[in-house]
């Protein structure tokens, strides 16, 4: 279980958008731009709130383990297994460079398709609010 500590900024429903000091486990991650850094080490991003915190507030955000693996998986593993298809899909119809390159561009693109609308629409696995300090 990864678990982090933040400070609630905001709340809209069953979701709270919080404030996190960039941790040093973020130093070497390829996607430590897309977690909306506000300024320097401290970032915001948007959690379920099922702990019941106000504004203001300081908790406990938790992410299980399993989630970020699979989600690691999906977002590295996917797109090279893709390309690699497409290349292999578009030399075996046809034969040449050319056609591999496109086969290579178009599973690339699929798979930025899917992995687009996998992320807007399964927004069960982000991370949620474990505690109130």
């Amino acid at each position: 279980m990864l678990e982090e500590t933040a400070s609630v900024i905001s709340l809209d429903g069953d979701r709270a958008t919080v404030a996190l000091v960039r941790s040093d486990a973020c130093g070497g991650c390829a996607a430590k731009d897309m977690c909306h850094p506000s300024s320097g080490k401290i970032m915001k991003m948007e959690v379920k709130n099922v702990a019941g915190a106000h504004p203001g507030d300081k908790v406990v955000v938790s992410l299980p383990s399993s989630e970020l693996l699979k989600a690691s998986a999906t977002a590295y593993l996917m797109p090279a297994v893709a390309a690699v298809a497409g290349g292999a899909v578009g030399w075996s119809r046809y034969g040449t460079d050319g056609a591999a390159i496109a086969g290579t561009v178009c599973g690339l693109a699929l798979a930025t398709l899917y992995l687009f609308w996998q992320g807007r629409k399964n927004r069960d696995s982000i991370p949620y609010i474990s505690r109130v300090l």
